[in-house]
């Protein structure tokens, strides 16, 4: 089940109530996340989307980042973090460039969301995060109307991440989706797994292309949770490391 993005579903079979996100903005179980997954997947090609078109991330450190990146992982389709940090005019660059069909605001970047919505007309399908958004559809909402059981004909994701732009506009870099990449270091150690207790800190935030696979993605491909930190804290990360 590791294959066309689904290896999240296997380790919701295995351990469902066994904790893969935990943030400030609420938690997820393995089966939480996963049933979300298919929900939005559902959501998304209700909305339009097909195998390989792009998505659009502009979002904090919480659980429904997690919950876009999984539901593009089983349902084809290419997803782009965006640095939240840019001007609305930087954000629609990105948003175009990629050709996103699909945006997803969080809230607290609500003003940055509208102003770069507007320019970004081919992202027809918009999504607001943790409130409400100008012109944005209500992400629980969509959610709600879809149905949680793995989707039966799952296609595998891929990403798309943007360099920084330091010698012109950023660069998008296609990278199939490979989970065994990086991998060797994470599990080559036996005390490294599921089913030891362990979680994974994520100190750093997932627009960035670190976080978002070393922290995120492969922790939870390997049915190991992630601590996610809403923004950069030594002592607040002390505190974590050692609960």
């Amino acid at each position: 089940m590791g294959e066309k993005g689904m290896r999240l579903a296997h380790w919701a079979r295995i351990q469902p109530d066994v904790l893969a996100v935990q943030s400030k903005w609420g938690d997820r179980t393995f089966g939480e996340l996963n049933a979300n997954s298919n929900r939005l997947a559902r959501a998304l090609r209700a909305r339009g989307l097909r195998d390989g078109d792009g998505v659009a991330i502009v979002c904090s450190n919480r659980p429904e980042f997690a919950e876009v990146v999984h539901a593009c992982l089983r349902a084809g389709l290419r997803y782009t973090p965006v640095n939240w940090h840019l001007t609305p005019d930087e954000v629609a660059y990105i948003v175009g460039d990629s050709q996103a069909k699909a945006l997803f605001g969080d809230t607290r970047f609500a003003e940055l969301m509208t102003k770069a919505a507007a320019l970004s007309p081919n992202a027809t399908a918009r999504l607001a995060i943790g409130g409400e958004i100008a012109g944005f559809e209500s992400y629980d909402a969509a959610l709600a109307a879809e149905d949680s059981s793995d989707i039966g004909d799952p296609k595998t994701g891929f990403r798309m991440l943007y360099t920084s732009g330091t010698t012109g506009k950023p660069k998008g870099v296609v990278r199939p989706l490979n989970y065994a990449t990086g991998l060797t270091g994470l599990t080559s150690a036996p005390q490294y797994g599921p089913g030891k207790g362990q979680l994974n800190l994520c100190t750093g935030p997932m627009h960035h292309g670190g976080p978002l696979v070393y922290s995120m993605a492969v922790p939870i491909s390997q049915g190991v949770g992630t601590v996610l930190m809403d923004k950069w804290d030594a002592a607040e990360a002390l505190r974590l490391i050692e609960t």
